[in-house]
């Protein structure tokens, strides 16, 4: 019995020990975040700009004296996937999700290129073929970390390689939401019900309009890149926060009933000796 107390006590520090540890990972999860929720609502408006100017030049421009790389899709059958999501676990069942949906594709004729280490080695497993990987990394992305994924959207788009540039990434919705989001990044689709070819517009553009797209396509992409960047970098930590919050909460179940096995096995113990030694003086 005294053994049992002493494995009860070191199993009750353990899982305070454990608790203690996914309390300080929850703790750095929730400030990141919070830092994380800023680059989103500082980035919104640029990000917002940037769409909508392009889609209202878009919509103003013909399209037949118009043609710019990343408006038309090329004969290739094949495509372009872009993976981001983190380099590290401990994020609920984020990575998991993401790997199933990952599954779920048809990537026979695809090219993957990931920036996440535990999508990389899911990646490896699919029936595409890995050309890049680039660590996520554990901070906020800079702006800079989307011109390696651009210099191979040029290579393999540009040079008519592939036909379509997908990315796929885990999408902010809320705290306790965040959701594998698959979208077309290249070619850049036309304003829906614009049907018009050939309208003239009512603006008067300095320079030309076709300087101004030409210009702004490309931060169109880049914008693209990085609010998805910034979105699963706060998808990471809003799932590590909820997760280390439902392990500290865990380890502190197991502790308490743990504690409370403790005290149980001890009160037996207690009982028993002052039964046996009520039992001597009897005999006595």
């Amino acid at each position: 019995m005294a053994q049992n107390l002493q494995i009860l006590k070191r199993r009750i520090k353990t899982a305070k020990n454990i608790a203690q540890i996914a309390k300080a990972m929850e703790m750095i999860a929730a400030s990141k975040i919070k830092r994380a929720q800023g680059a989103v609502t500082s980035n919104k408006p640029y990000a917002s700009a940037i769409t909508t100017q392009t889609q209202k030049l878009l919509s103003n421009i013909d399209r037949k004296k118009f043609s710019h790389p990343y408006l038309k899709s090329t004969d290739s059958e094949k495509k372009l996937l872009i993976i981001l999501a983190p380099d590290k676990g401990l994020s609920g069942s984020l990575i998991t999700n993401m790997g199933r949906k990952l599954f779920d594709m048809d990537l026979k004729n695809s090219y993957i290129v990931t920036m996440s280490k535990k999508m990389e080695r899911l990646a490896i497993k699919t029936e595409g073929e890995l050309i890049a990987s680039f660590p996520f990394g554990t901070g906020l992305p800079s702006y800079g970390a989307v011109y390696p994924l651009i210099k191979l959207v040029e290579e393999y788009y540009v040079s008519g390689k592939v036909g379509f540039v997908e990315l796929f990434y885990p999408e902010f919705d809320s705290i306790f939401s965040q959701k594998p989001h698959l979208t077309q990044l290249l070619p850049i689709a036309y304003p829906e019900n614009e049907e018009k070819e050939n309208t003239e517009s009512p603006y008067l553009f300095e320079p030309s309009l076709t300087e101004i797209l030409e210009a702004l396509l490309p931060h169109y992409i880049e914008v693209a890149l990085y609010s998805a960047l910034i979105e699963s970098h706060t998808s990471e930590q809003a799932a590590r926060m909820v997760a280390m919050q439902n392990a500290k909460n865990n380890a502190l179940d197991i502790a308490d009933s743990l504690k409370l096995a403790y005290n149980k096995s001890r009160q037996e113990k207690i009982t028993n000796e002052l039964l046996d030694l009520t039992n001597g003086q009897v005999a006595a």
